[in-house]
């Protein structure tokens, strides 16, 4: 075994990384963050495997393995002695690795787990004294007391709760989570519109505020009221927030510096972006005395996420992405997507050459940008080799296949300027003449002494979108000698890429090229 395998940090890096798998996405492609991973996204068998390799591995395994409990079930059954295992005390076994990270639980159908669990409580105290994060599923009322035994050492606390359970737990928080840093509560009735003064309540009885805030209810808001305890915390990080028309202050917040730590801001909502740029002005106003030109002002802020269910115009696009070139702080994630589907809606378009005048875009890691069905995005040639320059650490860029065609020659530049770049989501033109250079003759002088990326594993392409932008694109040849052509010229870019996803009437052209990159790889790797 290799030296490095025998450092336990190392082993647990990559523990983690098996244990926890951050490829996996579900409803959404890019989804709100968790605080706590959800039980879907572990890889639990995996880690078991490596725990059996051999000795070395085993407690590091385990560690890991006991301490992201699903429910209780492998402490109650570890209490219980039994006629295989006589020996096993009456208490928990050294499932102490169990309290390191987190817990996360759901209902126990034994009417008896509960009270054994606080019984074995009694007998060692603290049970859990490493805990500092915990997931709870469980909203019976009947859990209650065995949530408290665990809360005194939570730093944070991730909670699923109905409204029965709300009352409960909700005012006990700042008696027996006194240490609470970071906060996730999700549900469907943890707070009404009427009334949310149980959760700003809570939220004010930390006089320092927190530094992680998420509030996502299925059936109602953030009311605005949340929002002016909240913009004062001074340490406050990351703030994930289901917005409504209700969330938005009527008047501006009377706070000269609102949210000056924040540095990821997550948003989700049902209507458009246009409700989004409407709270990020409720913000510049008071800093800058005008409403017209919109920017940014959280001088921090470092990922900015919008999930919308609604269509944004081409105008409110626009608006956004002045306002990302409005601001000076360095943006490293930009996630803005739509899942709108309806087909009525007249088609639009916005240029995406307003973003690219951001004076700090060096930092840029991830950019996604994902209208509706009937929007797109002007993109030229030109913008992409401009983005090249200016975003050399960009690791993801994907347009949702959104925008107008760019030339082969476009992408080349950018996936070999940008090293890091690991996958591209672009609409291609894959005509004879892509292969060119349309609009610039010195083609030579970009292309000189750039090297293949060996990092790009995933590759999307299809045809641009339907808009007054965008004209339908002419029959496109595919003949052997283009697909060919295309397929030496992908893998002389991307030596790694194994194939593309496609969409389109053209599906045929890139399904012959998917394969031929496939053979290609495979027969190097070979």
């Amino acid at each position: 075994m290799h030296q490095c395998l025998c450092i336990s940090e190392i082993l647990e890096a990559i523990f983690y990384f098996v244990f926890i798998d951050e490829r996996r996405r579900f409803f959404h492609p890019y989804p709100l963050p968790d605080f706590i991973p959800s039980p879907e996204t572990q890889d639990r068998r995996s880690i078991f495997r490596l725990a059996l390799t051999c000795r070395a591995f085993r407690d590091l395994a385990l560690d890991l393995l006991y301490s992201h409990l699903r429910n209780f079930w492998p402490l109650i059954l570890s209490s219980r002695p039994s006629q295989l295992h006589p020996n096993i005390p009456d208490t928990y076994r050294p499932l102490i690795l169990a309290s390191r990270i987190q817990i996360l639980s759901q209902p126990c159908q034994d009417d008896t787990a509960y009270p054994s669990f606080l019984a074995c409580a009694q007998k060692q105290s603290p049970l859990f004294p490493k805990l500092r994060s915990l997931a709870w599923r469980d909203s019976s009322l009947t859990c209650i007391p065995v949530l408290k035994h665990l809360l005194p050492t939570v730093e944070i606390l991730s909670l699923d709760i109905s409204s029965s359970f709300r009352k409960a737990i909700i005012p006990a928080l700042p008696t027996f989570a006194p240490r609470l840093k970071a906060l996730e509560i999700k549900g469907s009735l943890f707070m009404t519109d009427k009334n949310p003064s149980e959760i700003e309540s809570l939220l004010i009885s930390y006089p320092d505020g927190l530094t992680e805030l998420s509030l996502t209810c299925q059936l109602h808001h953030v009311p605005s009221t949340i929002l002016n305890v909240i913009a004062l915390w001074p340490y406050l990080r990351s703030l994930t927030l289901k917005l409504g028309i209700d969330s938005i202050p009527t008047l501006p917040l009377h706070i000269p510096q609102p949210f000056s730590a924040l540095t990821h801001l997550h948003i989700l909502c049902d209507d458009s972006l246009d409700l989004f740029i409407s709270f990020l002005r409720t913000f510049q106003i008071l800093n800058f005395g005008s409403s017209n030109n919109l920017s940014i002002t959280f001088s921090n802020l470092k990922t900015i996420q919008f999930n919308a269910e609604g269509h944004s115009s081409a105008n409110a696009w626009s608006q956004f992405l002045t306002s990302l070139a409005n601001t000076n702080t360095k943006l490293e994630h930009i996630f803005i997507t739509e899942r709108c589907g309806f087909q009525s809606i007249p088609p639009s378009s916005f240029e995406f050459r307003p973003l690219l005048a951001h004076p700090s875009l060096a930092c840029l890691s991830t950019l996604i940008l994902s209208p509706s069905r009937t929007t797109s995005i002007v993109l030229t040639d030109n913008d992409i080799l401009t983005l090249a320059r200016i975003c050399p650490h960009l690791h993801i860029l994907d347009l949702g296949l959104r925008n107008t065609l760019v030339s082969l020659y476009a992408l080349n530049i950018l996936v070999r300027r940008c090293r890091e770049l690991h996958e591209v989501s672009l609409c291609m033109d894959v005509r004879v003449d892509a292969l060119r250079n349309r609009d610039n003759e010195n083609t030579n002088n970009d292309t000189v002494g750039l090297q293949p990326n060996n990092r790009l594993i995933k590759l999307g392409v299809g045809e641009s979108p339907q808009s007054s932008a965008c004209p339908a694109v002419r029959s496109m040849p595919s003949s052997p000698e283009l697909t060919k052509s295309i397929s030496r010229f992908l893998h002389a870019m991307a030596p790694r890429l194994k194939g593309v996803t496609f969409h389109g009437m053209h599906g045929g052209l890139w399904r012959v090229v998917s394969d031929t990159l496939w053979t290609m790889a495979t027969d190097e790797d070979d």
